[in-house]
């Protein structure tokens, strides 16, 4: 990969493993990424192809026994030079300074991320003091202006309420407002829409898109519905077994799709408009998902792929069939 002027963070063979009692767990393995500046990147993929795990590599906040291996994350500073967040101490000074500063991350259960003991305002009040060195005062001003931002009603009454007094909506605004306070030049935003009722599922994404466009920062949005990635990505990473499959636009994702599992994927989604031709048997994608404490040689869908040949057997490499859409196939070498 080239060093461009537009790419925030380039992430080449990153690798991190688990290493457990019964085996090691290779969760990320040999991923290479580009994140564009001012872009929106969807991560997709099957629960646990290694999608959290690749953000909490990004954070530096893998939980142990799993740790990167190997592999670079550069992270491109405003002055032009690059640094190596795979190298830096997790709990470092650099890296808790990146960390909810340059790149915030908005986890999957706000229920769960936000402190129950704690209101809202403070825990959004701390991130500011802690990295913009403002005073308290001051401090809960910008909350209650970005709480505001976000939209939630009465944000200066609001901001005394602890996470359990707000609905499911409300706390993955506040989880929003938090992430965004200290205005981050990348977010990453794990299954932001889970557990939501449609209507509000709506409503985050648009406000997500809004906010991203008016920050001009870069996203990262992780998630298995293909719907959200459609409605939000600019370009789309598919995921599975730890590794990237096709890396392309969002529009040739769904126009041309190359790999057999970005195939099957597309051909499990429901179709729910009148169309003609469009009402067909929702598909299955077969077989199960191979053991993740596994080594498996070769391809890592070819036990489910409907095209497999004897080249599978061996492990494919990404390659660029055209300018800007990579697979991971042995039927585009």
């Amino acid at each position: 990969m080239t060093e461009r002027e537009d790419v925030l963070v380039q992430i080449e063979d990153l690798r991190a493993y688990f290493y457990t009692d019964d085996g090691i767990v290779r969760a990320v393995d040999g991923v290479h990424l580009e994140i564009k500046a001012g872009k929106i990147l969807g991560i997709i993929g099957e629960t646990g192809c290694g999608k959290t795990v690749l953000a909490l590599s990004l954070m530096r906040l893998i939980p142990p026994p799993g740790r990167i291996i190997h592999g670079n994350i550069f992270y491109y500073r405003e002055n032009g030079k690059k640094i190596d967040l795979a190298e830096l101490p997790p709990k470092g000074i650099i890296m808790r300074e990146i960390r909810g500063k340059h790149i915030s991350m908005i986890f999957q259960e706000p229920m769960v991320s936000l402190n129950p003991v704690y209101t809202i305002g403070e825990q959004i009040i701390e991130n500011i003091v802690t990295h913009q060195k403002m005073a308290w005062k001051d401090a809960k001003m910008l909350a209650i202006r970005m709480l505001e931002q976000v939209g939630i009603p009465e944000p200066a009454k609001r901001i005394d309420d602890y996470p359990h007094q707000l609905s499911g909506g409300m706390r993955q605004r506040a989880m929003i407002a938090m992430a965004l306070v200290c205005n981050p030049k990348l977010l990453i935003a794990d299954e932001p829409t889970t557990a939501l009722d449609v209507t509000v599922q709506a409503q985050v994404l648009e406000l997500l898109k809004d906010l991203q466009q008016k920050m001009g920062m870069a996203v990262i949005i992780i998630t298995h519905n293909l719907g959200v990635v459609a409605e939000i990505a600019d370009y789309v990473g598919v995921m599975y077994l730890g590794r990237i499959m096709e890396h392309t636009s969002v529009c040739d994702l769904f126009s041309n799709p190359l790999h057999p599992y970005t195939q099957a994927l597309l051909k499990s989604m429901p179709c729910l408009t009148a169309q003609a031709g469009c009402r067909r048997k929702l598909e299955i994608i077969k077989g199960d998902i191979p053991d993740p404490y596994a080594k498996i040689e070769g391809c890592l869908f070819a036990s489910r792929c409907s095209h497999f040949q004897d080249a599978c057997r061996e492990d494919p490499p990404l390659i660029e069939v055209e300018s800007g859409h990579q697979v991971r196939c042995w039927l585009y070498k």
